[in-house]
């Protein structure tokens, strides 16, 4: 879940820019100015406090942290990438879902991984065949160019402030009639029509693009793609939601993804179910192939 992301001097007025072209249909944000700026920014800001990412970063607790994020996504996608030969996670962040959906049995499919970060890459523990390379800025090399016939992506999209530019770019590293895997936030969750704390915490001005299904389908379809499924699923928990709406902050004392009694899992299960069924899970995911 690596991600190029514009920097910080730039964000507040692409921000103001992305408000006023809100609609009824959600968010699109397409620009191609500042590109020569993008770069990986290890800083984050939350309320008045700044955090940084440094090599001395706890690791294991990062990854702690990700593994029921990891694992949902593994087991989300591994029966699709069986369908492919080789297998490109774009923005492959420290590669925990590259080493985990490596350990799967059977696995009919070899995965490298595209990750600018330098944290990331330096701490990058999904196995050796990861790329450093921005495909806005950098051409293909020979090596990489139509070498994939399925590439995934995890929340990185929301971060390019150029999406349809960036799509182009992906093509030069599909094989012919390869597929693209992409997940980004939904700006129509239900959560986030349920309780607007949650929205006006989760949807921060650091993101470059908001998607709704609409506005999704419109990047690829720009980009030159054929889509073959949009389609959303829920990741929070019920409680994690219920939390939201009594409390209007954000849900810290237990797990978001599960239930504290996993007795209790078939509830949240028929619960995110039925949310992805209306269209208002948290993730976004389009599959599409270049025209």
């Amino acid at each position: 879940m690596g991600h190029l992301a514009n920097t910080t001097e730039e964000r507040p007025r692409q921000f103001a820019a992305l408000r006023k072209m809100r609609n009824k249909k959600g968010y699109f944000l397409e620009t191609t100015a500042g590109l020569e700026n993008e770069r990986y920014d290890t800083t984050a800001r939350l309320g008045k406090k700044s955090v940084k990412i440094s090599d001395g970063s706890d690791m294991a607790a990062m990854e702690e942290k990700f593994e029921p994020w990891t694992s949902t996504n593994v087991n989300l996608y591994f029966e699709t990438l069986q369908n492919y030969t080789n297998v490109l996670d774009l923005g492959a962040s420290y590669g925990f879902f590259m080493r985990e959906i490596q350990k799967q049995p059977n696995s009919n499919f070899q995965i490298e991984g595209i990750e600018i970060g330098k944290v990331h890459l330096d701490n990058f523990i999904g196995g050796r065949a990861v790329h450093n390379l921005n495909i806005l800025t950098q051409d293909i090399p020979p090596n990489l160019r139509h070498k994939y016939d399925c590439v995934i992506s995890m929340h990185l999209l929301e971060h390019i402030s150029n999406p349809v530019l960036f799509l182009e770019k992906v093509k030069g590293l599909l094989k012919p009639h390869g597929d693209v895997i992409f997940e980004v936030p939904n700006l129509n969750c239900l959560l986030g029509k349920l309780c607007p704390e949650y929205k006006d915490f989760m949807y921060l001005y650091e993101l470059c693009s908001y998607y709704t299904a609409e506005t999704l389908r419109l990047a690829f379809e720009k980009a030159g793609y054929t889509i073959h499924e949009i389609a959303t699923h829920e990741v929070f928990s019920i409680e994690n939601h219920l939390h939201w709406i009594r409390n209007k902050v954000p849900y810290t004392k237990h797990h978001l993804l599960y239930m504290p009694d996993e007795r209790l899992e078939w509830i949240n299960e028929i619960y995110k179910k039925e949310i992805g069924k209306q269209g208002k899970g948290f993730v976004l995911t389009v599959k599409a192939t270049p025209k």
